[in-house]
């Protein structure tokens, strides 16, 4: 019997739940794949149908059968296309679809019903359109991808990944001129970007952009296609709280294809600043250029691709010199003087400290090149492998300023290596099993080297207090005392294996994942030390005012300063993802990450002592991740479907967090000085003896060392016993649909994220309060409070009533010791506090003739109790607005952008011949970031200026230095300033202020031109970024007033001892006004040229 309903069934819902309704593509693997129904005349599934997936540009067949419910499945297909589906069974007909095309990391469904010779074979579209990425029963949680077709046409002058993500909703740009991206509020360093299955991400955790460096470590013109998840639930996601991006490059194909192109800007390309007026004087000129290449070795069977590309900017070099040059700013140093300065240094201690030969601009440089390899081993077996390197050179010319000059031996360069290589292998072993196994390794160099081999040396031409005491302007020559030690090295090695078995309904899914990281990171200032003299002649005769020496604890070598240690992440997964019927897929995953480190090596018995706690704690809690997904398939005409999961996901903490632990035990550097208080005050007799016993030594290896006797302080960071990785709970719900309308389809998302582990910072040396009975209930730690305060951490070097120096004492080996370091005794612990809401509206249109375009809203609310500025644990505790300096309550997150509407607009047309003209235009409008007020100064004693402002309610409240003219003066400012006036009374919420509205057009417009041979093509293309700011200067600006110094008001002074009430400073010329980011604000234009062969 012929059923009409159930036929219309198998290709909307059956299709869109069947594309591996039991068969989820590795959601780790670098691949794509298809799936399907195919039915018979009646509409009834057609069991033993063989169907053939042919790649067509390369020949690559992979082969399947259909099963007892018609089903069948392929994995580990190149991504992209076109395909051609073939579908064969002997007596029901045959089935052909050309021109079809897969997604990264997706399942795209292909459903076929068989009448005999008449083929009815359902379209399928392009990649990131309706009906593939969208619509199929292995979408659950939120993504996007994004195809060839999108990457070429989108806007980018960084040539980032960052540039073309931004296309999800969801993600914001919180740094465009960074490329700082950040999902739901979250820190940009818990995001994971992976290129062909290799983390590329800035793991050691320096740079927000997510990379090492400042180009990504693959050209974006080697790269195929991009897949975005924020919630996806497969086993297989780890290592990311936020978005886990996904590229994968190109391949070679049985035809010879290849590119050469160039990208150029100059700054006469980028606008005057909107709110000054000025020129750009960032850069003189960007220049990109690069080319790639690919074809077959065998055809049909082995093929390669190969691009390489350089980036060079050139910018202004100094713009100081001295007296009598060209320069634009002039230092009032002489060139006779300079020359002086450098004779003596050869004639008297044998070393050469350069020249003044400033050039003209400095060139920094980028050279990446890749290859790979694709084999097709058999019809079975694929296996891939690809090599890339990265090097970036930036040269910094320090030293010079507007009260110095710099000698080319304070120069020095910042030299980043990146090597990456990947190898892969799919295997179907049979109809019903097939595995992916991967191996990966990535080395991450940073070095800093220095022009000469010399301590850091400064003469001073100005007159100090004293005949011997150094005054500006200063010479400056000798190795910048940041670069005496600075190196940092990273090697990752990865592993992958998974296997997908099939049976029947349900297909299981298990494997393994693991990644070891050794990390070695030295950073070991003025170690080689550092002198200034008051003059040539002090120079001359060895007679310095200052001479500082940084050096490891006697006993210890060099490496007692470094992070050196090795970080381990072993994860387990299982799932099974089960088609119960026609319209609902359920997933049911299991994952366990297990990570392990080195030990701390150094014990600190003073800390154990005192705080009781052991510094040798560290990361080695396995995590058991839960995961359920659904996908529901609604029997209509056109697609629709409901979707939605819930689960656990660990991130990773940046390397330099946990290493902090290692490298600052307490036995670090030691800081010598050989005038502790500084030479005024020092007797003529003391200061010789000090210049004869400890003489100049340009020797690095060699240094003068004062002696220890005078002791030292310690510096030491922790983690709490049982610290875990951090990790969130993930769910969403979200209904999809495509609309009546040339294919636009409708999309409505909430996605909640829960803190299940954040990391928090607390101060050990805080000590105890010594006030808490203020308006505001704050605690305050002011060793003197009354009148004007002073005196921070009053009781933070004090234990049982001794000081640190004498508890010290009574531990052998301790002796030495006087007390906590300024940066004091940092405790890294977990919070459970924090978290995110997300709700998304959208509409979109593929681009499927000559119109494309999408419309997306986003609603963020989104939590969080440190904002993880900075990689020192000192900097992560003092860096946010605090109220309780250890608390950790949740407020506002430093990355939450409230509203983000997003739009974009595609064109398409071949105007003449085959040669398209394509037009695209981004749109992001956007809540301004959030800020907070504060003091202009410390207000509660811990030595920051990061305290929360008190608002007074109304006269009287406070006590104002400057009398009743000052407070009247506040109260006026307050009444023009509406959003603090309606907190009055109380303490400012932490992010409780949001920076102006921002609106940002980004064009592309690329226009297709004839080649020099058949089947060549040339293109030019234009990006503008900032396009408002293009048409009209009032447009496209952006205020921004960081979180990470917010607005200050009013100057703290201490407490009155009569009344108890807060004594304030108030001058309306020193409240901060609102920063303007003058660089993003700016409109700017970059020309390409291509040619395609």
């Amino acid at each position: 019997m012929n059923h009409p309903n159930r036929v219309r069934l198998s290709k909307l819902s059956l299709g869109l739940m069947v594309a591996l309704a039991a068969a989820p593509v590795f959601a780790q693997s670098t691949s794509a794949g298809v799936g399907g129904t195919v039915v018979g005349t009646d509409g009834q599934p057609v069991a033993g149908a063989e169907v053939t997936i042919t790649h067509t540009e390369s020949g690559t067949v992979s082969r399947a059968t259909t099963d007892a419910s018609g089903r069948y499945t392929a994995r580990g297909l190149r991504v992209g296309g076109p395909y051609t589906i073939v579908v064969n069974k002997a007596g029901a007909g045959t089935d052909t679809e050309d021109n079809v095309y897969l997604s990264l990391n997706q399942v795209s469904t292909v459903n076929s019903q068989l009448n005999n010779d008449v083929s009815t074979l359902e379209t399928v579209v392009a990649v990131g359109t309706a009906g593939s990425s969208l619509f199929s029963s292995t979408k659950m949680g939120a993504g996007t991808s994004l195809d060839q077709v999108q990457i070429e046409a989108l806007p980018s002058i960084n040539r980032n990944i960052q540039d073309y993500v931004r296309m999800d909703p969801r993600i914001s740009q919180s740094d465009k001129s960074r490329g700082e991206i950040t999902v739901g509020g979250q820190n940009p360093r818990y995001n994971a970007i992976r290129i062909d299955g290799i983390n590329t991400s800035d793991t050691f955790g320096l740079e927000s952009n997510n990379f090492p460096t400042i180009r990504q470590p693959v050209s974006m013109d080697a790269i195929e296609a991009i897949n975005v998840d924020i919630s996806n639930y497969d086993t297989t996601i780890t290592g990311a709280t936020g978005a886990v991006i996904d590229a994968v490059t190109k391949s070679g194909t049985n035809e010879f294809h290849g590119s050469i192109y160039g990208v150029y800007r100059d700054k006469d390309m980028v606008g005057d600043s909107p709110f000054t007026g000025g020129k750009y004087t960032g850069f003189n000129d960007e220049r990109t250029y690069g080319a790639t290449f690919g074809g077959p070795i065998i055809k049909d069977r082995l093929f390669f691709f190969v691009n390489y590309e350089k980036f060079e900017r050139d910018s202004p070099g100094g713009s100081y010199g001295p007296i009598g040059s060209s320069a634009a700013n002039i230092v009032d140093i002489t060139q006779g003087e300079i020359d002086e300065a450098r004779e003596i240094a050869s004639n008297v201690y044998g070393v050469d400290i350069g020249t003044f030969d400033a050039p003209s601009s400095v060139k920094q440089e980028v050279e990446e090149y890749a290859a790979k390899i694709d084999w097709n081993i058999s019809d079975n077996h694929r296996l891939s492998a690809r090599y890339s390197k990265l090097e970036q050179v930036q040269p910094i010319l320090s030293g010079s300023g507007t009260s110095s000059l710099g000698l080319n031996s304070r120069w020095y360069d910042i030299t980043k290596n990146v090597e990456t290589a990947v190898v892969q292998l799919f295997s179907d072993w049979s109809e019903n099993f097939s595995t992916e196994f991967k191996v990966g390794q990535r080395t991450y160099d940073s070095l800093s080297s220095v022009q000469a081999f010399l301590p850091q040396i400064s003469i001073g031409f100005g007159e100090g207090n004293d005949p011997d005491q150094a005054a500006s302007p200063y010479l400056n020559f000798g190795a910048d005392e940041f670069r005496h030690g600075n190196q940092i090295n990273t090697e990752t090695t990865t592993a992958f294996g998974a296997a997908n078995w099939y049976l029947g309904d349900h297909t299981v899914k298990f494997g393994f994942d693991y990644e070891l990281n050794d990390v070695f990171n030295l950073y070991a200032q003025n170690i080689w030390g550092s002198y200034t003299f008051a003059s040539l002649e002090h120079f001359r005769n060895g007679e310095y005012s200052d001479y500082k020496l940084n050096a490891p604890v006697p006993g210890n070598g060099l490496d007692s300063v470094a992070m050196n240690y090795k970080h381990r992440n072993v994860g387990l997964f299982l799932q099974d993802s089960w088609a119960v019927n026609y319209n609902l897929t359920l997933l049911f995953g299991l994952r366990a990450d297990m990570p392990e480190l080195d030990d701390v090596p150094m014990h600190n018995q003073l800390v154990q002592t005192i705080y009781g706690l052991d510094n040798t704690e560290k990361l080695d809690k396995a995590l058991i991740q839960p995961r359920f997904g659904f996908n529901y398939t609604f029997d209509s005409d056109l697609p629709m479907q409901l979707r939605g999961g819930l689960g656990l996901f660990q991130g990773a903490a940046a390397n330099v967090w946990v290493g902090n632990s290692y490298q600052n035990s307490g036995f670090g550097l030691i800081g010598y000085n050989a005038f502790p208080n500084g030479i005024l005050g020092v007797s003529e007799a003391q200061r010789q003896a000090i210049w004869n016993s400890l003489p100049v030594s340009m020797d690095p290896n060699n240094p003068t060392t004062p002696s220890p006797a005078a002791g030292y302080t310690m510096m030491v960071n922790l983690m709490e016993k049982g610290i875990e990785q951090p990790s969130v709970w993930k769910a969403n719900v979200a209904f999809d649909m495509e609309l009546p309308w040339h294919g636009v389809t409708f999309s409505a998302e909430l996605l909640q994220t829960k803190v299940n582990n954040a990391l928090h910072f607390e101060r050990l040396d805080l000590g105890a309060p010594t006030y808490d009975d203020g308006v505001d209930g704050r605690q305050m730690y002011w060793r003197n409070l009354y009148g004007t305060a002073s005196g921070t951490r009053a009781n933070g070097g004090m234990f049982n009533g001794q000081t640190i120096a004498q508890v010290a004492d009574t531990l052998p080996g301790y002796e030495n010791v006087t007390g906590w370091h300024g940066d004091g005794v940092i405790y890294m612990k977990n919070t459970k506090n924090g978290g995110s809401t997300q709700a998304t509206f959208s509409f979109s249109k593929p681009l499927t003739d000559t119109w494309g375009w999408m419309l997306g809203y986003t609603y963020t609310n989104a939590d969080e109790v440190n904002p993880l500025t900075s990689s020192r644990a000192i900097s992560n505790w003092s860096n946010k607005a605090i109220f309780d300096p250890n608390g950790d309550e949740a407020a506002t997150s430093n990355y939450e952008i409230k509203d983000r509407f997003t739009g974009s607009l595609t064109f398409r047309k071949a105007f003449f011949g085959d040669y398209d003209t394509r037009v695209a235009l981004f749109y992001e409008g956007r809540a301004g970031a959030p800020y907070s007020w504060r003091y202009l100064n410390d207000m509660n004693g811990d030595g920051y200026t990061n305290d929360l402002l008190y608002v007074p309610g109304a006269r009287g409240d406070v006590i104002f230095s400057g009398g009743a003219a000052m407070e009247t003066a506040f109260f006026d400012w307050l009444s023009r300033t509406p959003e603090l006036a309606e907190v009055a009374g109380g303490v400012v919420q932490r992010n409780g202020f949001r920076n102006p509205w921002v609106n940002n057009f980004d064009l592309r417009v690329t226009q297709e031109l004839p080649g020099f041979f058949k089947g060549h093509k040339s293109e030019i293309s234009f990006d503008v970024m900032n396009l408002g700011n293009l048409l009209n200067k009032e447009w496209g600006n952006i205020t921004y007033q960081s979180p990470y110094s917010d607005m200050r008001a009013v100057r703290f002074v201490g407490i009155d001892r009569a009344t108890g009430k807060y004594i304030y400073n108030f001058s309306e010329s020193a409240v901060w006004t609102p920063a303007n980011t003058d660089f993003e604000s700016r409109w700017s234009v970059q020309v390409s040229v291509k040619y395609k062969f």
